[in-house]
């Protein structure tokens, strides 16, 4: 999935269980955790795929050529703990690219976020927003890519490309999100 699309995405994609953004921040978090990479601010998510197995039991991922993966970027077979990835954006997230790391995240996110034999459905109405597979994919690789204790609140989004390795795109919705957890958790302080 493309990045520009990450706040009106137009694939809402596959329906899952709910899950709010504190709980994807939990996972997100408890992943660094686990690797011990609290502190540091690039992500190696290429690093990381090739640990999946340990990671997730039986998981794997594969790089396909365009033509194999036609518009799809990233793909996630459930059933089969299986991430595919194209080749460029691969080759991009491995050059250091925002956008190819960002996808890498992304499909991680659907591994971690909706294995345990979930069944994944297209819905006919359109359900909440915490229901789709799209949504949570994204905000797990924001969390993932640009944790909320390593970003400062008074951060321009030119300041995280380089530190994190993201796009402008990313780095401008992650900090909308976390200005509006602050904003979220100063109201609540208020009443």
């Amino acid at each position: 999935m493309t990045e520009t699309t990450m706040t009106t995405r137009k694939d809402f994609g596959a329906v899952v269980p709910p899950r709010s953004a504190a709980d994807i921040e939990s996972v997100a978090n408890g992943l660094r955790r686990a690797l011990q990479l609290e502190s540091v601010p690039f992500f190696p998510i290429v690093a990381l795929y090739d640990l999946l197995h340990e990671l997730v039991p039986g998981a794997s991922y594969e790089v396909l050529e365009k033509h194999e993966m036609g518009n799809n970027h990233g793909l996630t077979l459930m059933r089969n703990k299986l991430i595919r990835i194209r080749e460029d954006v691969f080759d991009s997230a491995c050059r250091g690219d925002g956008f190819g790391r960002f996808t890498m995240c992304h499909e991680l996110g659907h591994l971690l976020l909706h294995q345990g034999g979930v069944t994944l459905q297209r819905a006919n109405a359109k359900p909440p927003i915490y229901m789709s597979s799209e949504w949570q994919g994204d905000r797990f690789a924001g969390a993932l890519l640009m944790p909320k204790n390593l970003v400062s609140p008074e951060a321009e989004p030119h300041e995280l490309i380089d530190e994190f390795g993201v796009s402008y795109s990313a780095a401008n919705v992650r900090l909308q999100q976390l200005s509006a957890q602050k904003t979220k958790g100063a109201t609540k302080q208020a009443s």
